[in-house]
């Protein structure tokens, strides 16, 4: 890869997808051109009959049964794009391949497909409308089961890009493109102008061509363009004709210097690029004009600031006809002559004798294979080529035909290629190709350690897949950087329900680790989760728990590095040495019999700054990542970490203050605590006249009692006399208790000077239980009280489910797992996930995988986190990860005449279908006409004039909900102002809920529904919805609007309405 300055006008290609000929990806498509396959299906009589084409034209001597076939151009992933299998059925094929595409082409280049940055435009086109000729418009009855303006928005070219726009939420210009064969090629040039002019900040560009029956091939005729015998050779003395092939590809574009500055991999480069048309002077329409395309070449250079000298291969149209090679040739000749006068220097090719012509797609499949050679530094043969064609004098041209596999290696002088497109009609295009350019290696990632690799599916099956797919491509490349992998996974991925969180030291360990993860690790999120930050407090605490964390993230390091500092001086040490050193002991800055001196973690001097220290860097870290906490919540010194992080006061000044409260305890009498597994109320009578105080109710049976050693002693034995479990709790200090009251002043004292701000965050308070609100001040009084007052933890956390109605992730930011543990105690899986993020005291435990098991967790359950800003200590970049895993279902509109299949969603078997319209029934009952419905001539009008309605009803039934994130059962029926009955007859509503059932599945398939399904979340939208009116005004006598259905979407806000309206029409036939 040559070192080389780059134009600021070019144009990087970041990702591509593609589905040719026994190619369904651009890994299996390069595997195919280097093997120098020819990728054309040819067909047997049985195969031919079976597909319709009729015998007379199968048998004449010059048919010839040839064609490049994509398989499975009949099952698509409509629930992954919100389609309901009607809609998807009667879309043409072409356009569902470019959805999918599209999706894979914004994964390819790492980023997720819903959330590409910025203005992102659209620029494709499709081949002829087969499919809608042939099968749609064949059967008469889908026709009249959805009307013809939603077979016309789900056929006609006009909606492919748009739709594309419209599935994935893209903003910037959709533009369809038409320019016959070059059509592909033609929309490249238009969206890298797009991009030059600031129209758009990436844009996909491409095309599609699938012409069915796949099964049939063409008769052939003397001169005309079509191979003879099913073979293309291009260039070759023998070349009589093309033959014809299905395919579609798109590339994602964004320029250059962009690309380059947001870390995006850069597969190719387009320097330039130029469209003209041949005008007239040709012999006719059809045929190719040599000065045309010849001007077509120059102009490209031009725009390029290329030579024709620099260039070292041309990926020509090279249909493999008589006329049309030799004219190319030689418009190509004099397109370089005007440069050089060189032979032999560049060589030619053509992808057409490998796929056929893919009309629409045929110069996307050209720069694909053009991309993939510089990828590979390789040229791959141009097949079917043994002798050059006389008409083409390759001898004095500065072309030889590269007739194998041959070595393109990057190296000092910088690799090029021009890609040509020339399309029936004259409108021609060439598009001139670089390598990218050589980026500087990878920034230093800090120490190598594990990392996290998270995958997520709309379906369980898929994310199995998911998981597969990835371990495979791994092992394949153990070269990988696991800091690029890991964040492409997270930060170039859609993030679905079914979600898996993965630490691994090494690419290659990837599935080793997935397996040892298990289901622990994988979720299925049930909606949107808040974040409560769990702050521990003393007990929690072990030497060197915070070193692996500080030597790894900035962040951690910098709020580590600013409470050790602010300490230092009171405590005589630097703070660092006893939470950060490998063996936890303190420096030797203070003398051994100073009472600064170096001591153990456990004693309260020096425990408190330091888990103040380790548990405020670690939430820092863990907010900085994005997990802001809705809520936070501390236990005992926890407190104090917690208001710290929501706001109350400087991280400096906290750490001040909970050394100066070590300190003051140190000062107190020694006691001790107790841990009892009771009620208060059961062991107050136990505590009898002794001086004890209840210091924390930690959960539902697990109190804690402190005071004077003697008096614990005594109540232990009291315990196990009445059969309660107890235990002592490390420490010589009874906090919260009586023995702190000589220190209470001198504290207030400490805590007045501490300026005290509004709370950003809620916090529940140790002393009440409570949840106090954002906004409040605390101020010395609460920090007194809570020295002495209980630890109310239990009631605490029983504050967390009386929250906002989300699921809560609480995490613990801290040592260990206790405050986890007394969770689990209190709430269910269903009120909380619990999630810890650093190992516990006695755990041999990676801190650093541990943390990122515990974000990965998070995530799963709902938690959202800003991925850029997790990977800002790894400088990742993004690369090439598998595309999602489509879970295709056949959705196919047979045709009519075919014995023993159906029209409409596809699907086949032994259901019930509707023996007019052929749609599978609500409940398999037997087919009858007179059980279903049918839209008339009248509806057909309204959905035509609905098409052009502005304002609330069109836009509010428009609007469109991911499945994966809408909540469920949310009819709306109270927000209506219409008046239903308020206790509609239990039959009357069952009846209406299933005849509203029967009349959705028809026109969006056979999706199950319940009553509390809604329309728009199962992919119904404002034309079907329309036609659903009708269908209600003429089976139930009532006059629904789309206002309503927007007000009641679901089944049986439907049904309720309904029932309303019949009872505003009984009572005016009443009042007559």
């Amino acid at each position: 890869m040559a070192d080389h300055p780059v134009p600021a006008d070019s144009i990087a290609v970041i990702g591509m997808s593609c589905r040719f000929p026994e190619a369904p990806d651009p890994e299996a498509f390069w595997d195919n051109l280097a093997a120098g396959r020819e990728c054309l299906r040819r067909f047997t009589p049985g195969q031919l009959a079976a597909a319709h084409v009729p015998e007379q034209e199968a048998s004449d001597p010059g048919y010839v049964p040839v064609r490049g076939v994509l398989d499975g151009i009949e099952l698509f992933d409509a629930e992954f794009f919100g389609m309901p299998p009607r809609e998807a059925a009667v879309t043409d094929p072409q356009h569902r391949l470019l959805l999918e595409c599209a999706w894979e082409a914004a994964e390819d280049a790492g980023h997720a497909p819903d959330a590409l940055p910025g203005h992102v435009g659209v620029y494709a086109g499709t081949g002829p409308n087969a499919y809608l000729a042939r099968h749609v418009r064949g059967d008469p009855r889908v026709l009249e089961a959805l009307g013809p303006l939603a077979v016309q928005i789900g056929n006609e070219k006009d909606h492919a890009a748009t739709r594309i726009a419209y599935r994935l939420g893209l903003r910037g210009p959709a533009v369809a493109v038409q320019t016959a064969c070059s059509t592909s090629l033609v929309a490249v040039h238009m969206a890298c102008r797009a991009l030059l002019g600031g129209e758009c900040d990436m844009a996909l560009a491409g095309g599609a061509c699938v012409s069915v029956p796949q099964e049939s091939g063409h008769l052939h005729t003397a001169h005309d363009i079509t191979s003879p015998d099913g073979h293309c050779r291009t260039f070759d003395r023998d070349a009589r004709g093309t033959v014809a092939g299905n395919g579609a590809g798109l590339v994602l574009l964004k320029l250059l210097p962009d690309a380059l500055r947001d870390g995006d991999r850069v597969i190719g480069v387009i320097r330039g690029s130029a469209v003209n048309n041949d005008g007239p002077g040709r012999a006719g329409y059809t045929a190719p004009r040599l000065e045309g395309q010849a001007d077509v070449l120059l102009r490209a250079y031009a725009a390029a600031g290329v030579s024709p000298d620099e260039v070292d291969y041309v990926e020509a149209h090279g249909t493999g006809t008589e006329i049309g090679d030799s004219i190319e040739v030689l418009a190509l000749t004099e397109a370089f002559r005007r440069h050089t006068r060189r032979t032999g220097y560049c060589r030619i090719g053509s992808v057409k004798p490998n796929i056929g012509h893919l009309d629409a797609a045929a110069g996307i499949a050209g720069l694909i294979k053009v991309l993939l050679a510089l990828r590979h530094e390789a040229l791959p043969p141009s097949i079917n080529y043994r002798h050059p064609n006389p008409e083409i004098p390759f001898a004095d041209s500065p072309f030889l035909v590269n007739d194998r596999l041959s070595p393109w290696p990057a190296g000092e002088r910088v690799r090029r290629a021009g890609v040509s497109s020339f399309g029936m009609g004259g409108t021609n295009a060439h598009v001139v190709v670089e390598e990218p350019p050589r980026l500087p290696a990878p920034a230093a990632a800090g120490p190598a350690g594990p990392d996290l690799v998270l995958l997520s599916a709309r379906t369980p099956a898929a994310l199995e897949q998911a998981t597969e797919r990835l371990a495979r491509h791994l092992e394949s490349r153990p070269q990988s950087r696991l800091a690029d992998v890991a964040h492409t996974s997270r930060a170039g991925r859609t993030a679905f329900r079914h979600r898996r969180a993965v630490v691994c030291a090494e690419p290659a360990g990837f599935r080793r680790a997935a397996a040892a993860a298990g289901p622990a690790h994988t979720r299925e999120v049930r909606g949107p989760a808040s974040v409560a930050l769990l702050l521990p407090g003393q007990g929690t605490q072990y030497p060197g728990m915070a070193g692996e964390l500080y030597r790894r993230y900035a962040v951690f390091r910098e709020a580590v590095d600013l409470c050790a500092h602010a300490v230092r001086r009171p405590l005589g040490i630097d703070l660092r040495d006893a939470v950060c050193s490998g063996d936890g002991t303190a420096g030797s800055s203070a003398s051994p019999a100073s009472p600064a001196s170096p001591g153990s973690l456990d004693e309260t001097w020096l425990t408190q700054p330091a888990l103040f220290t380790v548990s405020y860097a670690l939430g820092r870290l863990l907010q900085s990542w994005g997990l802001e906490p809705s809520v936070v919540l501390g236990h005992s010194l926890g407190e104090y970490t917690a208001a710290c992080l929501a706001g109350a006061f400087d991280p400096a000044d906290g750490a001040l203050l909970v050394t100066h409260r070590g300190r003051l305890v140190q000062q107190t009498e020694p006691g001790a605590m107790l841990a009892v597994r009771a009620t208060a109320e059961e062991l107050e009578p136990l505590l009898g006249a002794e001086p004890l105080d209840l210091a924390a109710v930690n959960g539902p049976r697990s109190v804690v009692v402190s005071g004077p050693d003697a008096a614990v002693a005594a109540l232990e034995g009291r315990c196990a006399q009445a059969g309660l479990r107890a235990r002592r709790l490390p420490g010589d200090r009874a906090f919260h208790s009586r023995l702190l009251d000589p220190v209470a002043e001198e504290f207030r004292a400490a805590a007045a000077a501490v300026r005290h701000r509004p709370l950003r965050v809620p916090l529940i308070a140790n002393e009440t239980g409570r949840r106090l609100p954002k906004g409040t001040v605390l101020d010395a009084g609460h920090w007194v009280r809570h020295l002495r007052a209980p630890v109310l933890f239990h009631p605490s956390v029983q504050a967390l489910s009386r929250g906002p109605r989300t699921r809560t992730v609480t995490v613990e930011a801290g040592p260990g797992h206790t405050l986890s543990a007394l969770v689990r105690q209190t709430l269910t899986e269903e009120q909380a996930e619990v999630v810890t993020t650093m190992p516990g005291r006695d755990e041999r435990a990676d801190a650093t995988a541990t943390l990122l098991a515990g974000v990965g967790d998070a995530w799963t359950a709902g938690a959202s986190c800003d991925w850029p800003a997790f990977a800002r200590d790894t400088a990742p970049r993004r690369v090439s990860l598998p595309t999602y895993p489509f879970q295709r279902a056949r959705h196919w509109i047979d045709l009519p005449e075919a014995p023993g299949t159906g029209t409409g969603g596809g699907d086949t078997g032994s259901e019930a279908r509707c023996a007019r319209c052929g749609s599978p029934t609500a409940d398999g009952e037997a087919q009858a006409a007179g059980q279903h419905t049918h839209a008339a001539g009248e509806e057909a009008q309204a959905a035509r004039q609905h098409a052009h309605v502005d304002g609330e009803e069109t836009q509010g039934a428009g609007q469109r909900t991911c499945p994966d994130t809408r909540p469920t059962g949310a009819d709306t029926d109270s927000a209506d102002g219409g008046a239903a009955p308020a206790t509609p007859d239990p039959g009357q509503l069952a009846d209406v809920e299933q005849k509203l059932v029967r009349a959705w599945q028809d026109l969006l398939g056979a999706i199950p529904l319940t009553p509390e399904s809604d329309f728009f979340a199962v992919g119904g939208e404002s034309l079907l919805a329309v036609r659903l009116l009708g269908r209600v005004r003429r089976e139930f006598g009532v006059r629904l609007t789309i206002r309503d259905m927007v007000r009641r979407p679901t089944v049986r806000g439907m049904a309720s309405a309904v029932l309303a309206e019949l009872a505003v029409g009984h009572r005016a036939m009443e009042d007559k």
